[in-house]
């Protein structure tokens, strides 16, 4: 990712397609460094990790320039509750999802030619998987530990 700034104003997402159109008389090179970009009032932008939060809308802002680096930026703004019981509602799914996997795969452990010590062990994690969706917050689920 780049932004290249342009009379005093940031222009991001910037490319270096973009450049090499907005100088058609210009020969680049095929490949250009980060340092060369420069040059050119372009700059690299620095990923970060978009915020996890289901109950803000988060959106792309304009890169912040720290310590002479550009850095992606993000916008939080308040979700309505619409939003927000969507999310939940999809991360239930999500939970039960990967719930009944765990169980299906722990399917064999209660048949019966199995003994009954590993019966028990087996059914007391399978029960607590099946209280997974007892828990409060879909985004931070305990999971039992298989036996």
């Amino acid at each position: 990712m780049y932004l290249r700034i342009i009379n005093n104003t940031i222009n991001y997402p910037y490319t270096i397609n973009e450049l090499r159109l907005a100088f058609p008389n210009v020969s680049l090179p095929e490949i250009i460094s980060d340092e060369s970009l420069i040059e050119w009032d372009m700059h690299v932008v620095q990923p970060t990790p978009i915020p996890v939060d289901h109950t803000k809308n988060i959106t792309e802002g304009t890169p912040t320039l720290i310590d002479g680096v550009y850095y992606k930026s993000w916008i939080k703004t308040d979700a309505t509750a619409n939003e927000i019981s969507y999310r939940v509602e999809n991360q239930w799914e999500i939970i039960r999802i990967q719930r009944n996997e765990l169980l299906a795969e722990c399917d064999w452990t209660q048949l019966a030619d199995i003994p009954s010590e590993t019966k028990v062990i087996w059914s007391q994690y399978r029960q607590s998987l099946r209280d997974i969706t007892s828990q409060t917050n879909p985004f931070s689920i305990t999971w039992p530990v298989k036996p």
